[in-house]
């Protein structure tokens, strides 16, 4: 006969419009269920709120345990699992768990959240036949990061970074971040009857073993991530923080190293595992300039080279051949005088290398864009048909210029400088950018501040996509791509028509 533990809800009990499937997690603080939405034919997991220390199991619902003060510390710790999850809500990115409800039932408190179907890091990292690689763990740590800096930029800490609260998504590698512990912190510095714990060891950095909340910060994390790409290159977890306090023998990771990494990416994880929290990165942004610097290739976690479901399986890597995009027929013809419709993306071409040249000229720049204006004009050009496609970007005091799909570089370039003299004079006109018809440009910018950008040239406008957004994060965090196009006049997103 299976054992049944009384304090979980067993498969088949419904709570709300959730039909429990089997427990997914549990910890001192709650338990978290696989549920199945009948109505929407959907899984989900649902995080239940119940502090073991503090609750039993009577049926469905729960009574408070026999101590004193343990439903006033109940109440009050119910109010933090619901401040969590509103906060929690709020975080709108692909890397962080999304929050879809909080509600009551049982007499006690539910977390609805998309269940991500794949392996927590841990389990990745076991099932791999050999070391992460340097792009592996670039492809992780990226995301991550800019999930971490939204999630600080609110003045909250995860508080439980470790490689069990990060999983990998089966479809796609990308990593997602689950269980934040600030509450269960909190929740256990109000109360002394809560027994749980709530460090990690190996994990947590030294400043979460102290009752002062106040030293927590960017470093605390930043000390818990660190940690984890320390177990991820060597094989093992660190020694726990306190140990490390009283003797501190854990050696630089480059000493530990099973294969190549960058020495600056093993330098940064040196440094943030640094017991003095005034010691380590004060920010994601500034660790990230050391970690990531030279890298990664790819700003997308959806192309990891190995990804788990059950096993490890192979994916094609980036250095393997992938289809190009197919064009449909008269997408070219239809598209005569795309610098007109790309005036935005021009602009900040100009933008790209004022930004470089002038660093003052940004609000001239964004004065010029104006709907019907004609300050920044483009040229049009007549279609390439089969041959050569040149496109040519040029500035002058903040005004930029262009030509596209011309028959060759010097044409494009003539075109574009002859624009650029007509509009505001021939002295100071300059070419900022070339690209050819196997060429594209992209953009990519901060969602948060527009003066953070970055934009690239590829063979293909994924690739563009790609560098322009892998240099944008590794400098500002999270990222988007805003405007592309091609020299061939393909591929246009943004601008005005």
């Amino acid at each position: 006969m299976n054992y049944q533990d009384p304090s979980i809800l067993p498969s088949g009990t419904k709570v709300d419009q959730y039909l429990i499937s089997k427990v997914l997690g549990r910890g001192g603080f709650g338990i978290t269920y696989l549920v199945r939405d009948e109505g929407l034919e959907k899984d989900f997991a649902l995080k239940e709120f119940f502090p073991e220390d503090l609750v039993r199991r009577e049926g469905t619902s729960i009574r408070f345990a026999a101590k004193p003060n343990s439903e006033a510390d109940y109440r009050w710790g119910l109010k933090k699992f619901y401040d969590e999850a509103r906060l929690l809500a709020q975080f709108n990115h692909s890397n962080i768990v999304n929050v879809r409800r909080v509600f009551e039932a049982n007499n006690s408190a539910y977390m609805l959240l998309d269940f991500v179907n794949g392996s927590t890091l841990e389990h990745w990292l076991q099932g791999l036949d050999s070391p992460p690689t340097q792009e592996e763990l670039d492809l992780i740590t990226a995301p991550l990061l800019n999930a971490l800096e939204l999630v600080h930029a609110n003045k909250t800490w995860h508080l439980d970074f470790s490689p069990e609260n990060v999983m990998i998504r089966a479809s796609d590698g990308a990593p997602i971040l689950l269980d934040f512990g600030a509450s269960r912190f909190e929740i256990k510095q109000h109360s002394t009857l809560v027994s749980a714990l709530v460090f990690k060891s190996g994990y947590s950095a030294p400043e979460q073993y102290t009752s002062n909340a106040n030293r927590y910060g960017p470093w605390t994390d930043i000390y818990a991530f660190g940690c984890t790409l320390y177990r991820a290159i060597s094989g093992s977890r660190p020694m726990e923080a306190t140990s490390r306090q009283l003797k501190d023998e854990v050696l630089p990771v480059a000493q530990v190293a099973k294969t190549r990494y960058r020495d600056n990416f093993l330098k940064a994880i040196d440094w943030s595992m640094r017991l003095p929290p005034d010691e380590r990165p004060k920010s994601i942004g500034e660790w990230r300039r050391t970690l990531l610097e030279s890298g990664p290739q790819r700003s997308s976690a959806a192309r990891m080279t190995r990804v788990m479901t059950g096993v490890t399986t192979l994916v094609p890597s980036r250095d393997e051949p992938r289809a190009e995009p197919q064009q449909q027929e008269g997408s070219k013809a239809g598209r005569i005088g795309i610098a007109v419709a790309a005036i935005v993306a021009l602009l900040f071409a100009g933008a790209f290398a004022t930004k470089r040249f002038l660093p003052d000229t940004w609000a001239t720049l964004a004065g010029l864009v104006k709907p019907g204006g004609n300050v920044a004009n483009v040229g049009g050009a007549g279609d390439c048909g089969s041959g050569p496609c040149w496109g040519v970007i040029v500035e002058k005091n903040g005004a930029v210029f262009a030509r596209v799909k011309e028959r060759s570089k010097d044409q494009a370039e003539t075109a574009a400088l002859n624009l650029c003299a007509q509009r505001v004079g021939a002295s100071g006109c300059r070419v900022l950018g070339v690209v050819s018809k196997a060429e594209c440009w992209a953009l990519s910018e901060s969602p948060t501040n527009r003066h953070n950008w970055r934009a690239a040239r590829g063979d293909t406008v994924e690739e563009a996509r790609s560098r322009a957004t892998r240099d944008c994060e590794r400098d500002f965090g999270l990222c988007r791509v805003d405007v592309t196009f091609c020299a061939d006049g393909s591929q246009r997103v943004g601008g005005m028509d």
